[in-house]
């Protein structure tokens, strides 16, 4: 993916934060995909957060999912693990995949399931959050395996209609700039009922009235350049600032209801 020139670029301490994850692979049916997994020191079972990352880090390095950005390590920083230790994994599909192939979201599934069942990872606090491609493939997730996650922030991400019903029903926390030209905050152009692509803006309109725990936070348009001095598609940086803490706080105070 071409990326333009006023793409985020991690902090000097992301490499750091990096390097505290271990490398996994996994195989199935002829396919691969690698995985980074990051593990705190535990006595009990802690939360799995799963980690989605967009179309800029495409590829089987397994490493960009991690060093394009900071918001694949946010949550491994020092005062966030003292606050809330959980594990984080983080898969990375290749070029010509994407997380909605059965074989993918199924392995996914899977990896979590084996933290889950030796007790390492809290079944009632599984999580997923994932920017650009990665959001779109956190509402995939969250409609293929509303059981497990107990929240969600979807990140200038897009869904369809199909899932809007468990949107409506799951903690949802989306993210999105105005002017994001990538991935649009509103696909609207007239009826919903002719609405193939659902923006976080549609979405919000759409379910505000009637969604049990919706919460959307859009960044005005020029707002991303002001702040942060960056594309407004690369909203996933304000989730990086821990003047916005706050996300991820009301992320990890959702629980299942097994």
């Amino acid at each position: 993916m071409l990326v333009p020139l006023d793409w985020d670029k991690p902090s000097e301490g992301n490499e750091e934060l990096c390097s505290k994850f271990s490398y996994g692979l996994y195989k199935t049916d002829g396919h691969e995909m690698p995985y980074r997994l990051f593990i705190p020191k535990m006595s009990e079972p802690v939360p799995l957060v799963l980690y989605l990352h967009g179309a800029d880090a495409v590829g089987h390095d397994n490493e960009s999912q991690l060093r394009m950005h900071d918001i694949g390590t946010v949550l491994v920083r020092d005062g966030w693990q003292k606050r809330h230790p959980c594990i984080v994994l983080a898969p990375q599909y290749n070029a010509d995949e994407y997380w909605n192939e059965p074989w993918i979201y199924e392995g996914i599934y899977k990896l979590i399931k084996k933290y889950t069942d030796t007790g390492a990872a809290d079944k009632e606090r599984i999580y997923v959050y994932g920017y650009s491609a990665g959001g779109v493939g956190t509402y995939h997730m969250l409609n293929t395996y509303p059981e497990i996650f107990a929240s969600a922030v979807p990140i200038c991400g897009v869904t369809g209609r199909k899932t809007l019903a468990i949107i409506e029903e799951k903690p949802v926390w989306m993210v999105h700039a105005a002017d994001d030209r990538i991935v649009k905050a509103s696909y609207k152009k007239s009826e919903y009922r002719e609405l193939s692509n659902f923006g976080s803006h549609d979405i919000y309109e759409e379910l505000k009235d009637r969604a049990k725990e919706l919460k959307y936070t859009e960044y005005a348009k020029g707002e991303m350049k002001k702040l942060y001095g960056v594309n407004p598609h690369c909203s996933w940086v304000a989730l990086s600032d821990e003047k916005n803490i706050g996300i991820w706080e009301w992320l990890f105070s959702k629980r299942m209801v097994l």
